[in-house]
């Protein structure tokens, strides 16, 4: 695993800031609330760790995921807890109640997955200097570590670290589990490390 230095993981952390300040943002516009957002924490994590620093390979989730083209290619993951995932669904729609099994349901939560991941992608290109674009964005739910594997096959990658961003959002003082996962090819990997200094 790399190490990073103090200088790149402030540039790390200033490209947490500046996704969460734009989630935050587009979200409150989106769902016509204040939205309050802790300080991000953002670390490069083995793969292989990931469902275990999150909660373990069996807790449920909901995920929504978009692959990232041109120099930063790899995957944008959004990661919802089952609650959390209703709870902004149910902002988003203005009802009471949802079936999250429902298809104007689980539209509405990739489109607040498409905004959270265009945030921080959009973050990162300005950190890095680098070209990005990215696809429209697929949704599944399972346990975690079923949903990393199904999605590692799904877009044929090899992954084998990745840039985990978490951050805790607030609405009407409900705390939101919410998590950025940025799984980038190996040599989207050396070019951004490259880019921070490495």
């Amino acid at each position: 695993m790399a190490e990073l230095t103090d200088v790149q993981l402030d540039a790390l952390r200033e490209m947490g800031n500046i996704g969460a300040g734009n989630a935050a943002t587009a979200l409150s516009q989106l769902i016509s609330e204040t939205i309050d957002i802790s300080v991000p924490s953002v670390k490069l994590v083995p793969l292989d760790d990931v469902s275990y620093v999150l909660g373990g390979p069996e807790k449920l989730v909901y995920v929504v995921y978009l692959e990232v083209l041109r120099e930063m290619q790899g995957t944008m993951l959004t990661i919802f807890s089952p609650k959390s995932a209703a709870f902004l669904t149910k902002k988003l729609l203005g009802e009471e109640e949802v079936d999250m099994q429902d298809e104007i349901a689980q539209s509405a939560l990739k489109e607040v997955g498409s905004i959270l991941c265009g945030s921080y992608l959009s973050a990162l290109t300005q950190v890095v200097a680098m070209d990005a674009v990215a696809s429209v964005p697929a949704m599944a739910n399972d346990m975690l570590g079923a949903m990393l594997n199904f999605i590692l096959v799904e877009i044929g990658q090899i992954a084998d670290e990745v840039f985990l961003v978490d951050v805790e959002l607030y609405i009407s003082e409900t705390r939101l589990e919410c998590s950025q996962l940025y799984l980038p090819k190996p040599e989207a990997l050396d070019a951004v490390l490259s880019t921070l200094g490495m």
